[in-house]
């Protein structure tokens, strides 16, 4: 005889004894923060490039290595952070 829904066994519970949490909605200040840092990345690993090109002489490589180096961090920032939304 199968159990009723009532009398099913409750989900298992984590290591420390509490029930899982629902994941929690994003507020503004996470979007605030996602795209500043974002912005951040990109425009200041360009210019970091930009100022060792200048100084170099090797525009526009390292410039161009830079902006792909801070799109990287941005997108994997972005990643992290909103994670733990899903």
């Amino acid at each position: 005889m199968t159990p009723a829904p009532s009398e099913a066994e409750p989900p298992p519970e984590t290591p420390g004894g509490a029930h899982p949490e629902p994941p929690e909605n994003p507020s503004i200040g996470d979007f605030f923060f996602v795209g500043t840092a974002c912005a951040v990345s990109v425009v200041g690993a360009g210019a970091v490039g930009y100022l060792l090109d200048s100084w170099l002489g090797t525009t526009p490589w390292i410039t161009f290595a830079g902006l792909v180096f801070g799109i990287t961090c941005a997108v994997l920032l972005a990643y992290a952070n909103f994670r733990k939304f899903v």
